[in-house]
């Protein structure tokens, strides 16, 4: 619990600022939701790029790690999308939220640390199989389905084609085709170029963080509990299980790089992901799951590494 502390408090430390201003009317709402766009179309794309290009695809890919990690995400993200359309009623882009909560991980800023300070370098080589199957997989499928909420009564091959059309222009996917590409080559940006992209990279977490707080100022818990519910139950419990068996039937994934793989799907949700639900309306459910998630991820986290790490029992 000592170490994980150092790890999570910053995150409601910048909440909390984000809550505060908004709550004593140092910032308006309207003002979070001007912030919030430009994590959404600025900072988080140069986020994604850059860590793509920070990589080696060609290098670090392992496939028996990318398929069992892929396939227990997507086990998570059907499960919780079916539950929030056949369960709670939810409309199609509502339930693609609520199952990009429950499949999609804060790898980069509350597993990646766990897991390097638990299991060494090995994390380095998890890191970015996870960020591939959450920014070419899981992201993209959950944009995709909201996209298509928007449009429906349509046609399924208009809608199809208006759904690859506003994909196209979403910098979010722009950025992750780009880096796949780029990385794929093995190409680098110049120095002018990475300078820039690296500082609004760095601006992503703290400006979501405070999007996420302010969001919070105004929030309902009554109207969002049973999303808020199976969102966390689905992220803390449910995405490591299905990673954890799709890992045993695949076989072929280093007991070192498995652990690691199992704290990544046991953490959080990203942390941009109140960002993302805010696309489609969903800010305040998707913030209140976040700010939970965290909060329970300190057990949840406590009872992976328990099971992963050797002696730890």
């Amino acid at each position: 619990m000592r170490e994980l502390l150092p790890l999570i408090l910053p995150i409601f430390i910048l909440m909390g600022v984000g809550f505060l201003a908004v709550r004593g009317n140092a910032v308006s709402r309207q003002q979070v939701q001007a912030l919030s766009l430009f994590v959404l179309n600025f900072a988080l794309p140069a986020l994604i790029l850059n860590a793509l290009l920070r990589q080696d695809l060609r290098q670090t890919l392992n496939w028996s790690y990318v398929a069992a990690y892929a396939l227990g995400s997507l086990v998570a993200f059907a499960a919780v999308f079916a539950l929030g359309r056949l369960v709670l009623r939810r409309p199609l882009d509502g339930a693609a939220i609520a199952a990009l909560g429950a499949s999609a991980s804060n790898s980069g800023f509350v597993g990646f640390p766990v897991a390097h300070l638990s299991l060494g370098s090995v994390a380095l080589t998890a890191l970015p199989l996870c960020m591939l199957v959450e920014n070419i997989l899981i992201i993209p499928l959950a944009l995709a389905l909201g996209e298509m909420a928007r449009q429906e009564g349509q046609s399924p091959r208009r809608l199809a084609a208006e759904t690859v059309r506003r994909l196209s222009r979403t910098p979010l996917i722009l950025a992750i085709v780009a880096g796949v590409v780029l990385s794929g080559l093995g190409l680098r940006l110049p120095q002018w170029a990475a300078t820039p992209l690296a500082l609004m990279a760095d601006a992503s977490v703290p400006c979501a963080l405070f999007v996420v707080g302010g969001t919070l100022a105004g929030l309902k818990a009554a109207t969002v509990g049973a999303d808020v519910t199976l969102v966390v139950l689905g992220k803390l419990v449910l995405h490591p299980l299905a990673v954890a068996f799709f890992f045993a039937l695949v076989g072929g994934v280093d007991p070192a790089l498995l652990a690691a793989g199992l704290i990544m799907a046991g953490s959080p949700m990203l942390t941009i992901y109140p960002i993302l639900g805010g696309r489609f309306g969903r800010e305040k459910e998707s913030a209140a799951a976040l700010l939970a998630a965290t909060a329970a991820s300190f057990a949840t986290l406590l009872v992976v590494l328990s099971l992963v790490l050797p002696g730890a029992g």
